[in-house]
């Protein structure tokens, strides 16, 4: 485990995350950890997990395993707390569930506790994101073989700058990285009907006899796998800085809500649009111009001079 190593594992969360209570039993904790452990893992890879784990439980760790295990431990620390918070506000016992409030405490609303889960759930993201900035920036050759960044050796949008030159999603690996099934079905669908699957082999090796079809690819993957995330997932998968861009309200001011669904279906309508429009693009720049090499004016004989009356 990447907590406890010396038996003080309520200390280390507390000093992670700040709002962790260093007194709480770890073992109350211990559950929610595991999960997190395991949904950290199936994002970046088993092999990345145990890595830290072997960096964390080392003797005299180095300075690139203590800085891996820091980057491991931090989002899987914030989503067992968020967890462990929707399970603490009420105790169980032998006579049901029940409630107890000292003196000097409140009972809080229901939507201070509902933006509380969602504030924790940011700090998850954030960390996550977090994380595999340091993946990609460092020679960690369990990252490499993760599967999900195996994904984008087989993708044209081969990276978080690539998808944002078209939509912005706040600089979000995560979003990233959880878009790129979804870019590789419309890829290795829609995206090979338009242009056949050698030149879309081509793009993915990055052939420069199809540099200038690259960058329309990339609009319309990306355009095209919006839509298709946003009708297959909940909003709530998205972190809130990219959910709230679905509002048509939102121009980049400080809202701090989600889309609702009606927003939402005016977002799709419009973004459907824009990549309808992006298809067509690609395809006449795939077609190529039938009159390049044609002459702009007609060819001029004195043997061949015609009117009619």
């Amino acid at each position: 485990m990447l907590f406890n190593k010396d038996m003080n594992g309520s200390r280390e969360l507390y000093e992670l995350s700040g709002t962790f209570q260093a007194s709480t039993d770890f073992h109350g904790i211990e559950s929610e950890i595991d999960s997190a452990t395991a949904e950290v893992a199936a994002i970046v890879g088993d092999a990345v997990i145990a890595a830290a784990d072997e960096a964390y439980n080392a003797p005299i760790p180095t300075e690139k395993q203590t800085a891996l295990s820091l980057a491991v431990r931090k989002p899987i620390a914030y989503l067992a707390i968020a967890m462990h918070a929707r399970l603490n506000g009420l105790s169980h016992g032998e006579t049901g569930r029940k409630l107890k409030v000292d003196d000097n405490e409140k009972i809080p609303f229901e939507w201070m506790i509902d933006r509380d889960d969602r504030e924790m759930r940011e700090r998850y993201y954030r960390a996550i994101d977090a994380l595999i900035r340091f993946l990609e920036g460092s020679s960690e050759t369990a990252w490499q073989a993760a599967a999900a960044k195996q994904r984008t050796a087989g993708c044209i949008v081969k990276n978080l700058a690539d998808l944002e030159d078209v939509y912005p999603i706040e600089h979000s690996y995560y979003t990233f990285y959880k878009l790129v099934p979804i870019l590789l079905e419309v890829q290795n669908g829609r995206l090979c009907q338009v242009l056949g699957t050698e030149t879309v082999a081509a793009l993915i090796a990055g052939g420069t006899q199809v540099a200038g079809v690259r960058a329309l690819a990339i609009r319309f993957l990306v355009l095209h796998a919006m839509v298709q995330a946003v009708q297959r997932w909940s909003v709530d998968v998205f972190p809130l800085a990219v959910a709230r861009r679905f509002a048509p309200s939102y121009q980049g001011n400080k809202e701090n809500r989600a889309a609702t669904m009606e927003e939402i279906d005016w977002y799709l309508s419009k973004l459907s649009l824009q990549a309808k429009a992006a298809e067509l693009e690609l395809r006449d720049a795939a077609a190529g111009n039938p009159w390049k090499d044609a002459s702009l004016l007609p060819e001029n004989r004195r043997d061949k001079k015609y009117f009619t009356v």
